[in-house]
């Protein structure tokens, strides 16, 4: 066998085991900005920029997650000691990020009560960050002109459509705004079945049920006005 013909099948070899090696892989993870869905008091984002990503995520009393690093196919590694290794799955706008394989070194980035495992969604248009502060600005503005009929459609799509993309205290501060909006539109009884869902009032009904200090401290004016509003809803409305 001639050099030229080894070393031709030796280059066929070597792109058959390169290819094999990015079929393993994966395909690269999609850029953007990832909303991370859990519920209750965590809430955070995925940014991915190429080959880079950044996790940051918020959980109880104020605790946190900080992640930077890089991705080795669909794997992310820690930029630090590349010993935190974060297996990521799904696509088109969904992904769901899994470090347990290597947790003990993943929660080196975490404080006591944040995680960052779980389900990432790309927010819409209409649910980005700047849109629903837009969108609850439109709605202060039709309040304020006592357009109320106009502002209760405008919060109500916006809790429809942006929910899942509202941290909680967030989710509360628009429940409170719709409330008072049909208070003034003389509907008591649904302004208060949407305080109802609000953890103010769910904690009102439950003595047991307590924040921790730091949650406690950044939903205390939200929660003042919540229960401000729940009184006037228990009143005649006033037009």
């Amino acid at each position: 066998m001639t050099l030229g013909i080894r070393m031709r099948r030796a280059l066929m070899i070597l792109g058959l085991s390169a290819s094999a090696w990015a079929m393993a892989a994966g395909p690269a993870v999609e850029p953007g900005e990832y909303v991370y869905i859990l519920g209750g008091s965590a809430s955070g984002a995925l940014t991915v920029k190429g080959n880079s990503f950044s996790i940051t995520t918020i959980g109880g009393n104020c605790h946190t997650c900080a992640v930077d690093g890089t991705f080795q196919g669909r794997i992310g590694v820690d930029k630090d000691e590349g010993k935190c290794r974060i297996a990521v799955s799904g696509g088109n706008g969904a992904l769901k990020l899994d470090s347990s394989a290597t947790a003990d070194a993943c929660r080196e980035f975490c404080g006591m009560r944040a995680m960052f495992d779980g389900e990432y969604r790309r927010a819409p248009a209409a649910c980005t960050d700047r849109q629903r502060q837009a969108r609850v600005g439109q709605a202060h503005k039709q309040y304020a002109a006592k357009n109320y009929d106009a502002a209760r459609t405008t919060l109500r799509a916006l809790l429809s459509e942006c929910d899942t993309f509202m941290d909680w205290i967030e989710r509360d501060k628009a429940r409170s705004d719709l409330a008072v909006t049909e208070y003034h539109r003389g509907d008591n009884a649904q302004c208060l079945a949407v305080l109802s869902d609000t953890v103010a009032v769910r904690m009102q009904k439950d003595n047991s049920s307590f924040l921790p200090p730091c949650d406690a401290d950044n939903y205390a004016s939200t929660s003042k006005a919540i229960l401000y509003n729940q009184g006037l809803c228990k009143a005649p409305a006033k037009k």
